[in-house]
């Protein structure tokens, strides 16, 4: 199998890869669609893409994402077709070599909970659940908010450094790296970024990304001094008035080890969809 790695794609490598992807999720009915795009990784020009070809055609692709600098976390399929023949293996071992210059400490692989195929390969290779994480819906039609305490503000350029210091906060992030994720943010589009203040103090972010319709939230931070006093709940209720003009539904992840959060978007009205678990692989 030949591999081909790199941090960007090309137009034509996109295709391909979603074509396979397509082909790969159909047989189980899976949605976990990968994201094609370095420049949220904290090493943005470090090769995350790893493609593997036989005659020409695209049969195995890996996706590596990194949240921090300790770790990374793998995401990929491969042609139904074209399985239990180590293919995946190769992209997975040729990743890791690549990675050894730098200071991971372990790899986690997701899996969506409907994936049998991911489950049969993860159990005899890295048994080791790390964590799960939920994705839940809110439909507008059961969404009534009963608080409008504090204000809500789209970031722009005149809020960006207050922005900057809730996310270094929220997500123990240093200045840069969290300069860099909002850079990323404000150049998108389809994502708007929000600033919770209380009483004029900067307090809470949040992002969304419209994905076929739906928001998508992500990145919801409350900064340490201010938690546990219902300031999450007050945020997210402004910003679910703003979104539910312009979608019928949201949607996020929860982490299995942030009961409290999990615990207040099922008392928003949340439902669970489904779960992707992690695997952890240590390095």
């Amino acid at each position: 199998m030949k591999i081909i790695q790199s941090h960007t794609l090309t137009d034509e490598q996109v295709t391909e890869i979603e074509t396979l992807q397509d082909v790969s999720y159909l047989p189980e009915g899976l949605g976990n669609r990968v994201f094609l795009s370095s420049a949220m990784n904290v090493y943005n020009d470090l090769d995350c893409f790893f493609l593997g070809y036989e005659d020409n055609t695209l049969i195995s692709f890996l996706c590596a994402f990194f949240p921090g600098r300790k770790e990374v976390e793998f995401n990929g399929f491969t042609h139904p077709e074209h399985r239990r023949q180590g293919h995946f293996t190769l992209l997975v071992e040729h990743a890791i070599c690549v990675y050894t210059a730098y200071p991971f400490s372990q790899a986690l692989f997701q899996r969506e909970q409907n994936s049998q195929s991911g489950l049969s390969y993860l159990q005899k290779r890295y048994p080791e659940l790390d964590r799960s994480e939920y994705v839940m819906v809110l439909e507008k039609q059961h969404w009534m908010n009963k608080e409008h305490i504090g204000t809500l503000e789209l970031v722009e350029a005149q809020n960006k450094e207050d922005t900057i210091a809730v996310i270094s906060d929220s997500f123990e992030e240093d200045r840069e790296e969290s300069s860099h994720t909002l850079e990323y943010l404000l150049s998108q589009a389809d994502r708007k970024t929000f600033l919770y203040r209380f009483e004029d103090k900067a307090l809470g972010v949040l992002n969304a990304a419209m994905e076929d319709g739906v928001w998508e939230l992500h990145g919801v931070g409350i900064i340490h001094a201010y938690r546990n006093k219902g300031m999450g709940r007050r945020m997210l209720s402004l910003a679910f008035d703003y979104l539910f003009n312009e979608a019928e539904a949201i949607q996020l992840e929860v982490d299995s080890e942030n009961p409290p959060a999990l615990a207040l978007y099922q008392k928003l009205g949340f439902r669970t969809t489904s779960r992707v678990d992690y695997h952890r692989l240590i390095l």
